[in-house]
């Protein structure tokens, strides 16, 4: 899942030089009801704000779980941290938690692609109109994900049961 969350990551950025290269020097980057725009950038502040956005997401996904091995545990929020950080269990715990960072991060990078996609077809539409009925299909579906993603989470960190009967 590292190598897909990675992919994923490199496609956003090969995305944002491509709109450098084929998208209009102004650009619209924010979006009301209807699809309207009602945001514009250049074409490289564009690029510059989808870089930044995509940079933090990565070193957040990528590096929060070495994080987690050098912060003291009271400033770790994991369910059932008292068993987790034990010292016998937490490097399953990390292993366990870098693989749904990873997953959660390729989705979310996956997103953030199609987002862009249609911001670069709207922006290539006269009028420029982003259309929605593309648009919230993928929202919805990230939005529902997150959900599922965090209820796993709590399932996955669950006290084992023979670790309940000792």
């Amino acid at each position: 899942m590292r190598k897909i969350f990675i992919i994923s990551f490199i496609a956003n950025l090969v995305l944002i030089v491509a709109v450098l290269f084929v998208g209009p020097e102004t650009m619209a980057i924010h979006f009301g009801a209807g699809g309207e725009p009602n945001g514009w950038a250049s074409a490289g502040t564009n690029a510059l704000i989808m870089t930044g956005v995509d940079m933090v997401l990565f070193v957040a996904f990528f590096f929060a779980p070495g994080l987690m091995r050098v912060t003291p545990d009271r400033w770790v929020n994991l369910p059932n941290k008292d068993y987790w950080l034990q010292d016998e269990n937490r490097a399953k715990s990390m292993t366990m938690l870098c693989e749904q960072l990873y997953k959660l991060g390729a989705l979310m990078f996956a997103f953030i692609f199609v987002v862009g996609l249609l911001v670069l077809q709207a922006n290539m539409s006269d009028p420029v109109l982003l259309r929605e009925d593309l648009f919230w299909p993928p929202f919805i579906f990230i939005m529902l994900y997150s959900v599922y993603w965090t209820v796993r989470v709590y399932r996955i960190f669950r006290v084992p049961k023979e670790a309940l009967d000792n």
